[in-house]
């Protein structure tokens, strides 16, 4: 096979099916005992929320690059605190075009507001659109959740006339519904010397995910108002299917 080749492909896969690819590198990693991160390059950074490290570090299970996003000067964290965290995966849709089917923008806006109020803590910003299944899978998946219908972008319905949620449509399309792993986000902390967290999430793998990579876990709820019917339909969906802890109260 000519190395042109040998690239195309593992592009293709890296495009289709990332997290398979990053799965079976984490297995190798782990019995090797070898790196799975490497930082890249750091700066300070002035953002609206305050002074920020702004980190970037290289996935060796996957070629991807996440970012860490430290509260004041990075040299000086403090690694004895349960610190403030937040890992958040990319959602371009929301975070760049300001798409209105999810809440994932406000809640990254939320866990920065966190931080900058206790002048301490860290986002994590993973490289891994559409619950780690990659853009492709996730713009497959809304082509099954949305249409078009006299000029606007609607819902589309089931035979019983209730919306397709777009964990109906991953699995439709033989995705996974959840298909993060937190390896990378646990090896980042390490590199800080970091082990004990509070992590601001809804969702239980995630708290799951980074215990079983060493990092002691207080979960700490971050729950944001819907701000129209689809996002509300999305959470209630989050709660019934991916089990994260949303209440009736957490939907008004």
């Amino acid at each position: 096979m000519s190395a042109n080749r040998q690239q195309r492909e593992l592009f293709e896969r890296m495009w289709s099916d990332t997290a398979s690819l990053e799965s079976r590198n984490i297995r190798i990693a782990e019995r090797k005992r070898t790196p799975i991160v490497k930082m890249l390059s750091s700066t300070p950074l002035p953002t609206e929320y305050g002074g920020f490290t702004h980190i970037v570090f290289g996935d060796l299970t996957n070629g991807q690059f996440h970012v860490m996003m430290v509260y004041g000067d990075a040299r000086k964290i403090k690694k004895n605190e349960r610190l403030l965290l937040r890992v958040h995966s990319t959602c371009g849709t929301s975070e760049l075009f300001h798409a209105t089917n999810c809440e994932c923008r406000e809640e990254l806006d939320e866990a920065m507001k966190r931080i900058a109020k206790a002048k301490s803590g860290i986002v994590i910003y993973m490289n891994q659109e559409g619950a780690g299944n990659g853009i492709t899978a996730k713009i497959k998946a809304y082509s099954n959740t949305f249409e078009w219908k006299n000029g606007k972008v609607v819902e589309r319905r089931k035979k019983d006339g209730s919306p397709v949620t777009v964990y109906d449509a991953y699995k439709k399309l033989g995705y996974p519904q959840e298909n993060r792993s937190f390896a990378a986000a646990a090896a980042m902390l390490k590199a800080f010397g970091i082990r004990r967290v509070r992590l601001m999430t809804n969702n239980p793998k995630k708290v799951e995910g980074l215990k079983q990579y060493g990092i002691n876990v207080q979960p700490y709820g971050i729950h944001i108002k819907p701000k129209n019917k689809t996002v509300k339909r999305h959470l209630e969906a989050k709660a019934r299917i991916l089990g994260h802890r949303i209440g009736s109260k957490d939907l008004k």
